[in-house]
């Protein structure tokens, strides 16, 4: 299963359904303006045999956020600070039909880790889904009741999650923006 999911991925990682459609969430005319500070990457060595004959280089470009935790200790740079700051801001906007800005903070001074980002980034998605189905009048059709092609439904919820279950979300990278009121955000960049 875990093949043929890998290798749908790679067929369509180049059409994939989002990288980052930077919308605007919130904020004044001077919060639009924004400067690209850098661009953090999210990738893991290939421990697996089938994740060896499709990622040739042995590095697959992205992380899991259903469950981070399973390929975490292969996360590259996973103990590095790729962000000195001890907070920040999460533009969460895919995929959501109502974007969502939240604040996050660092559990140290010095700034992020590349694992305590991929941790904090699933912990939320995990909580935006949760109160997406709580919130919803329009329930989530389970995968096995599903026709045709097998993305999730469209819901109604606090968010309106469309297209795509936590199940199908990998982390490939983050592009770290100031604001001109100094404010830090970071756009995901979300495979599907």
């Amino acid at each position: 299963m875990k093949t043929q999911l890998i290798a749908i991925i790679v067929t369509f990682l180049f059409s994939s359904c989002k990288t980052n459609t930077s919308q605007k969430t919130s904020g004044s005319e001077a919060d639009v303006t924004n400067k690209v500070s850098s661009e953090i990457t999210f990738q893991v060595k290939a421990v697996e045999k089938e994740d060896l004959e499709i990622f040739e280089d042995g590095i697959i470009p992205w992380i899991s956020i259903k469950k981070p935790e399973l390929e975490i200790k292969n996360l590259i740079g996973k103990n590095d600070i790729v962000l000195k700051t001890a907070k920040a801001s999460l533009v969460i906007d895919y995929p959501l039909e109502k974007p969502v800005l939240i604040e996050i903070k660092s559990a140290n001074a010095s700034g992020f880790t590349r694992k305590e980002l991929v941790e904090i980034i699933s912990k939320v998605y995990h909580r935006i889904y949760q109160e997406e189905e709580d919130s919803a009048q329009t329930k989530t059709v389970p995968i096995s009741e599903r026709q045709g092609l097998i993305n999730r439904n469209k819901t109604d919820g606090k968010y309106g999650i469309w297209g795509h279950d936590i199940d199908d979300l990998d982390l490939s990278s983050i592009v770290v923006k100031e604001k001109e009121n100094g404010r830090i955000e970071l756009e995901l960049f979300i495979e599907s």
